[in-house]
């Protein structure tokens, strides 16, 4: 049917594996300065914690924070977290937790990823007032953290491969289509990177439950929102870390730049 899709390659997953006794990338720090037509409007950082279980289930912290700086601050200050606690086998969200701190007010989402059932269980809280509900997602969902780690932790890049991602936290469902366009070597105020050039979109999409012949939930029926939401680039280093070294987005108020501007490496084995 015109302007609907399925999800695709969502196979209902199987039990997290108990035995995964690594991170590839525990202890990694990522320090950006987040830039505005040229200037700086926010500094961010990214961490990955240790493997930990619960039950037995081996899970990856992830936080990230950012807070606006400079002329920024005094016309639209922000701090905001996120919390994202990782399946370590397939780098998708089990729980994220947002804060945003914006302009006075505040909002926080928690969401539980049920990918076997293609669920979300969401939790949103504005001011005073607590919204829980259910919304149906694609059992490869992300959230804004964990699709990173995904994409660097792929044995190979070269040009022309491409690659889509749905992505979940609690407001809107997205999918970020890339391709690698070509080399291209990028000057950070860490000095100069040889990096990967990755195109990428954004589209809003409309989640709508599903569920098979024996009545249990099934892969969501998606339209496309809105098309073409973002665009922009990111740049991964060309050496085995990939590390995310610059990231660019075309928004409606300008060029929005982060750059990589320190870098703590993660723990050796």
């Amino acid at each position: 049917m015109p302007g609907q899709l399925r999800a695709e390659g969502q196979n209902p997953l199987a039990q997290p594996d108990a035995r995964v006794d690594s991170f590839r990338w525990a202890g990694e720090e990522f320090y950006f300065s987040v830039r505005l037509n040229g200037a700086e409007a926010m500094r961010a950082s990214l961490r990955a914690g240790d493997l930990r279980r619960v039950n037995n289930r081996p899970y990856v912290p992830i936080s990230a924070v950012a807070q606006s700086v400079g002329f920024f601050q005094s016309v639209y200050p922000l701090n905001d977290r996120a919390n994202t606690f990782v399946d370590p086998g397939n780098y998708r969200p089990l729980r994220s937790e947002k804060l945003f701190e914006e302009r006075g007010q505040t909002r926080t989402y928690k969401v539980d990823y049920i990918h076997s059932t293609y669920r979300a269980k969401v939790e949103k809280k504005k001011e005073k007032r607590t919204f829980r509900f259910n919304y149906s997602i694609p059992g490869t969902t992300h959230d804004m953290l964990s699709w990173m780690y995904d994409l660097r932790s792929r044995d190979s890049l070269k040009v022309g491969d491409t690659f889509s991602y749905y992505i979940y936290d609690g407001w809107k469902l997205s999918r970020v289509d890339m391709k690698v366009l070509g080399k291209e070597d990028v000057y950070t105020p860490m000095g100069w990177f040889k990096g990967w050039k990755i195109s990428f979109v954004r589209e809003v999409l409309r989640s709508r439950r599903q569920k098979n012949k024996q009545g249990k939930p099934s892969k969501p029926l998606l339209r496309v929102k809105t098309p073409d939401s973002h665009s922009g680039h990111l740049y991964l280093s060309r050496d085995e870390n990939r590390l995310p070294i610059k990231v660019s987005i075309d928004t409606k108020f300008g060029t929005s730049e982060a750059l990589l501007v320190k870098y703590k490496p993660h723990k050796k084995d």
